[in-house]
């Protein structure tokens, strides 16, 4: 018996493929979703967190202002289980080629940011070299590249290989310099024994307790800053050393040229006292003359005595003349020789060093990636959810229909002697099966397919090459009990109220719901208007409004996620566009040196392609707040606050509404005032690069998309920080130009000597964007699936549609109505609930795309809502095609309902 019962339930399964099929697609698609999404972040960690084990990874960088030597080392391996190890290195401008290169020294002893060579080798001789992968083209193998610099004892050098290091885990970012355009091209190694100098440049550190640690942890990150809170005081006491150090050094190095100094100087004074001497000499002889003239004057007269002292006088005038020419000399000479004492003062003059420690997230692309998994982590929270929530209340209705459908079958199987609990093991083997299918496929397939799917189609921005794919206990679990729940519980569900019914009831089929007047029938006018088959479409839209609402619902549904898909592919790289186009409204930003801005200003007015230029103060600050992260910034202070405007909107928050810079007060990017919950009025505290601390008062809160920025007016920043503000950078605005002419105004503004860097928003829009392209692959994801769930649930709905109404259209067919006409029934229903599905699933998209941008945004950047125009067409259309392609299978079903088995009468 129970061999027979099983074959039943196999049997039902065939003759119901298509709705088994379809409850299994339904929830291999939620968990594959679910689990696949949510399983993407955590992979894309596991894979770097691999790479850094594999290469030893740094956790810190140090470089100092004042150099590195063996002393610094020594200080911080006093920190316990602190691995420190020494580089060197500068930045160049290799002519050739106009790359700007990063150089570092490489020894074979370097057991941190360990070389992964491409091809070739690693250097093996002192004019070796290997350079950074992406620099192939430019020195192939077997090239010479000339490194005409101080700190190298030779200028030309092999290339022997192609490398990456785990410094530079982004192809498309190698972060700045301080040479040509700001921006650097690659990086080079040298030989550690080819450089000249004794001081170093760069300091790495591990820790033995982080070595275990995945680096994007709290507890890793908790660990990280304890070992920062050493190190700083560390760092802070070698600081009163190292200045001791240069001191010396600088006193030592200026001895010759003091000595120099000492002889000139006593040449001069010696070359005084003979002036001196001279003109005591002139003046005697000049009283002499005079004695003589009068003397004369008394025997031959006054005319007669100054004829015959003529040339005597001449000789003295010349001699006076030259003395006076020697004078001037010594004078231009005493005035260079002070110049060049003060200059040595100032050069023996050794300020404090400042130490600059950086975190892994703080080397080039590494912040953009963990950003990435972080967003796919956020977004993983979302739009998974919702999806899986469409899948299970399908699959739910689908389930409970099924159940309904049967109760003949399961008054007949009571009526024979089975036990409820027999009857019920069909349903709950049915529920079972489509549950662990669906969810063994959707689990193996989501947790091994597809994040592999969305790391290849990132691999091309990023130096990882070996993907880490992991199964995630707690998702597969969370996607196995929403499945259960989803069949099972809605077998139990439905059986559990049928049960309960006597056999006699189960046998006779539940009667139909009674018609009643619709609200249209009211409205006299237009209801005679109406034909009789419209007639009956809106009474049965409205005497099944359960199924109405189901349909429109499971409609929208898919449409939003489609639509919300759309909107993230618009939204995400929205941040670039609104703040390098609308909010920063100037083309470059020129950073000056310490002293002089003249030359670089005339070169920008000069240069007939810039149309304006403002001086502004600009300096990265840190601001800090108890019980809060600290936010880095960038502090402005404009000396004609009413000329920022062309350069730098400052909208308010929801609004195209422009705002000044306050008297009294600034300016806050929304965010950061978010972050520390402020309003005006409130106090902001933060830190200088030096450590030094100041206090300002929020005045105003200004839009703002990517990084933190506060505007203050010159005078503010004065009164604030007690100190002037020094103009440092100009804010560019320019007429379009290509990467060419880019470059040529960089290279004039940097041969100025006044120029430290020159960068264009251009540039920045372009890497921004390049950062967050990796999110690309994932909505493509989404999109995919979205169209395809929607495509399931039109089907399914369809389908029970049909199966809950096949007596009414068998009448339809018995009364003469041609086949096409009987699935015109079912057509202008779909098509209503079609069009009202769009309409409200446009509302869902809108605001399901809202939640995600909320919850993926962080301090540092902020994703307004964006869904462009096609988004919206291409989720109709979709949702169109797949509801008339829905309508083709139905129309082959309906021609072949079997008119006799459906009229036949159930009692």
């Amino acid at each position: 018996m129970k061999k027979t019962y099983l074959k039943s339930t196999f049997r039902d399964i065939r003759f119901s493929l298509g709705r088994f099929i379809a409850i299994i697609l339904i929830i291999f698609m939620g968990v594959l979703l679910f689990v696949g999404v949510k399983s993407v972040g955590p992979d894309l960690t596991a894979s770097a967190q691999n790479e850094i084990e594999a290469n030893n990874m740094s956790d810190l960088q140090i470089i100092s202002t004042g150099g590195l030597t063996k002393d610094d080392q020594k200080s911080v391996e006093k920190i316990s289980g602190s691995q420190v190890q020494l580089s060197k290195g500068f930045d160049y401008l290799e002519k050739n080629k106009k790359n700007n290169l990063k150089v570092y020294s490489y020894s074979k002893a370097d057991k941190q940011n360990k070389l992964a060579v491409v091809k070739g080798h690693l250097p093996q001789q002192q004019d070796q070299v290997v350079v950074d992968e992406v620099l192939s083209s430019d020195y192939p193998l077997g090239s010479t590249i000339t490194l005409n610099n101080d700190s190298l004892k030779k200028t030309k050098f092999h290339v022997v290989g192609f490398v990456r290091s785990p410094l530079y885990i982004a192809n498309e970012e190698r972060g700045n310099t301080t040479v040509g355009d700001g921006q650097a091209n690659g990086f080079v190694y040298i030989p550690l024994k080819s450089f000249a100098t004794d001081v170093y440049s760069q300091m790495y550190v591990t820790f033995d307790d982080l070595k275990e640690k995945t680096y994007s942890s709290s507890s890793y990150k908790h660990q990280l800053n304890r070992h920062i809170k050493k190190l700083d005081k560390v760092l802070e006491k070698r600081r009163d050393q190292r200045q001791v150090e240069l001191q010396n050094f600088a006193t030592k190095k200026s001895g010759p040229a003091k000595e120099k100094i000492a002889v000139q100087q006593e040449k001069l004074t010696q070359a005084k006292q003979q002036l001196s001497n001279g003109k005591s000499q002139l003046a005697q002889q000049e009283r002499q003359l005079n004695q003589q003239e009068e003397i004369l004057a008394a025997q031959v007269g006054q005319q007669q005595a100054q004829q015959q002292l003529v040339q005597p006088r001449q000789q003295l005038a010349a001699s006076k003349n030259k003395l006076q020419q020697q004078e001037q000399q010594l004078q231009q000479g005493q005035q260079k020789l002070t110049a060049g004492k003060e200059k040595l003062q100032q050069q023996t003059k050794i300020s404090k060093p400042t130490y600059l420690t950086d975190k892994r997230t703080d080397m080039p692309g590494f912040n953009d990636y963990a950003s990435l998994s972080d967003r796919i982590d956020a977004i993983a929270n979302i739009f998974p959810v919702f999806f899986f929530f469409i899948a299970i209340l399908i699959t739910f209705t689908t389930m409970t229909r099924m159940i309904t459908e049967d109760r003949r079958q399961i008054g007949t199987l009571l009526s024979l002697g089975y036990t409820k609990l027999e009857t019920s093991m069909k349903y709950v083997l049915y529920a079972l099966l489509t549950v662990i299918i669906g969810t063994v496929l959707g689990v193996l397939v989501g947790s091994k397919a597809l994040p592999p799917v969305v790391f290849k189609m990132t691999g091309s921005m990023y130096i990882f090459q070996n993907f880490s794919s992991k199964f995630y206990p707690f998702l597969i679990w969370l996607a196995s009990v929403a499945a259960l729940v989803a069949t099972l519980g809605s077998v139990i569900l439905v059986l559990f109220r049928d049960l309960r019914e006597k056999p006699m009831n189960l046998l006779v089929e539940k009667a139909p719901k009674a018609g009643k007047r619709i609200i249209m029938e009211k409205i006299t006018p237009l209801w005679r208007k109406l034909s009789f088959t419209k007639k009956i479409t809106f009474r049965n839209l409205f005497r099944y409004k359960s199924r109405m609402i189901l349909t429109t619902f499971g409609i929208a549904g898919c449409t939003g996620l489609m639509l919300a898909g759309f909107g993230l592919n618009d939204s995400i790289p929205a941040p670039g566009t609104k703040q390098f186009s609308e909010i920063n409204r100037y083309q470059a930003l020129v950073t000056l040196k310490s002293a002089g801005k003249d030359k670089a200003s005339q070169v920008l007015q000069d240069d007939q392609r810039v149309t304006g230029k403002l001086p502004v103060h600009m300096e990265q600050v840190t601001f800090r707040q108890k019980n809060s992260s600290n936010q880095v910034a960038s502090l402005y202070a404009v000396k004609d606050p009413e000329k920022l405007q062309n350069y730098i909107s400052l909208n308010m928050p929801g609004s195209n509404k422009t705002q000044v810079i306050p008297k009294n007060g600034a300016v806050v990017s929304q965010r950061l005032a978010q972050a520390y919950n402020l309003k005006k009025g409130d106090k902001l505290y933060f830190e200088d690069e030096k450590g030094r601390e100041y206090t300002l008062k929020l005045a105003k809160v200004t839009e703002n998309y990517v990084g933190h920025n506060v505007y203050l007016s010159a005078a503010y920043y004065q009164k604030a920080l007690g100190k002037k503000a020094r103009l440092n950078s100009f804010l560019v605005r320019t007429k379009k130009q290509n990467s060419k002419q880019q470059d040529q105004l960089a290279k004039k503004l940097a041969d100025t000597g006044e120029v430290l860097n020159t960068s264009y928003t251009e540039t920045q829009r372009s890497k921004l964007e390049k950062s967050v392209k990796g999110m690309n692959s994932i909505v493509i994801i989404f999109i995919v699936l979205s169209g395809t769930l929607a495509f399931v649930v039109l089907y399914n709905l369809t389908n029970i549609n049909i199966s809950e109404r096949k007596r009414e259209l068998a009448t339809f067919k018995v009364l003469g109505f041609f086949d096409k006409e009987v699935t015109m029934f079912i057509v202008r229903e779909n098509i209503i609930f079609t069009l009202f599905g769009i309409l409200f699933g446009y509302v869902i998209g809108w605001f399901l795309n809202w939640f995600i941008l909320v919850y993926a945004s962080s301090n540092m950047m902020v994703f307004p809502v964006v869904i462009k125009w096609p988004g919206y067409v291409i989720s109709a259309v979709m949702t169109i095609i797949f509801s008339a392609i829905v309508m083709w299978v139905t129309h082959r079903k309906l021609q072949q309902i079997d008119m006799i088995s459906a009229l036949n009468s159930s009692e």
